[in-house]
């Protein structure tokens, strides 16, 4: 009809319209930060849904691989026909031999997630060859599986993609390997399943160990000293003694490693970089609340120190 399509199948945005899927890490890495820098960037011109769609959750979907120039593979408005009379229908349904195996709900830019999670559950569940479900505001992309229940979304992703932090700060290996998951080439139900479980495993795990750091329970606080031979200790002895020393323990295990990779990568780093360090502390303002927490640090950690 005399326009004339740009090719987009080379360069980092390839995956839109006839493009060749991105299956490995270092090609969805690049991709992604590529992408994520390009939707900052336009991210206040998409003041409504349908702009959303089509300038920021598209071409996400298209990074993962997905023809969305292809009404057979990515389609519009999908209605969830299992109880027609409730007239369900997903922003996208990405489809697979006419199936529709992935559910796509998007909202506009700037939305609370939170609250829209039903609407993407009601499809979700209302079809049971859709084993993932995205909900997308354009900047951050939620991704779901039906690990508790079969059919039955979780209430919790097991992956959320923050394109503002991936354009700030890059991507860690973990999102990477487990988008990979979610790939055209690579997407599969028991692969996508396994992806879930070992993020939301993690997820937990990671709660687990915050919550026992800030206040350990008296649970926890037996399980450590039964693995150093004290056992059989009475419960006003681990809250007034035990308890204090297992949580400064459990800290200081945390902090100690990350300090001493720190440190072996600065005695490495340290002549190279003393100059520009000197000069920047020149230009740096340092505060009194900074100075207290630097003076806090050194108190908790000063047997990590070589010398004074």
């Amino acid at each position: 009809f005399g326009i004339r399509v740009p090719d987009q199948t080379t360069g980092p945005f390839r995956g839109r319209g006839h493009a060749t899927p991105m299956t490995t890490s270092n090609e969805l890495r690049a991709g992604l930060l590529a992408l994520a820098k390009r939707s900052v960037s336009i991210m206040t011109a998409c003041s409504n849904e349908e702009s959303t769609k089509l300038y920021l959750v598209l071409p996400f979907l298209g990074l993962l691989g997905y023809d969305y120039a292809n009404p057979y593979e990515v389609y519009p408005e999908h209605l969830a026909d299992f109880d027609p009379t409730t007239q369900n229908k997903g922003d996208f349904a990405i489809l697979r031999d006419g199936a529709p195996v992935i559910a796509v709900e998007c909202k506009q830019t700037g939305t609370d997630l939170n609250g829209h999670r039903g609407q993407l559950r009601r499809y979700f569940n209302a079809l049971p060859t859709v084993k993932l479900g995205v909900l997308p505001n354009g900047m951050l992309f939620e991704f779901f599986v039906d690990s508790a229940d079969p059919n039955i979304m979780d209430d919790e992703p097991f992956l959320t993609v923050d394109l503002e932090t991936v354009a700030r700060a890059g991507v860690t290996d973990e999102v990477v390997e487990t988008l990979v998951s979610a790939t055209k080439d690579v997407y599969a139900p028991d692969v996508i399943a396994e992806a879930a479980h070992i993020q939301l495993v993690k997820k937990r795990l990671r709660t687990v160990f915050i919550d026992e750091a800030k206040g350990p329970t008296e649970e926890f606080c037996r399980f450590a000293l039964e693995k150093i031979g004290l056992k059989s200790v009475r419960k006003p002895v681990i809250d007034r003694y035990y308890a204090p020393m297992i949580k400064t323990a459990f800290e200081e295990s945390l902090i100690v490693p990350v300090v001493e990779r720190l440190r072996a990568q600065g005695s490495t780093e340290a002549r190279a970089g003393s100059l520009q360090m000197h000069q920047l502390g020149q230009r740096i303002e340092t505060t009194e609340r900074e100075l207290a927490i630097i003076s806090y640090v050194r108190r908790r950690l000063a047997y990590l120190a070589e010398d004074e």
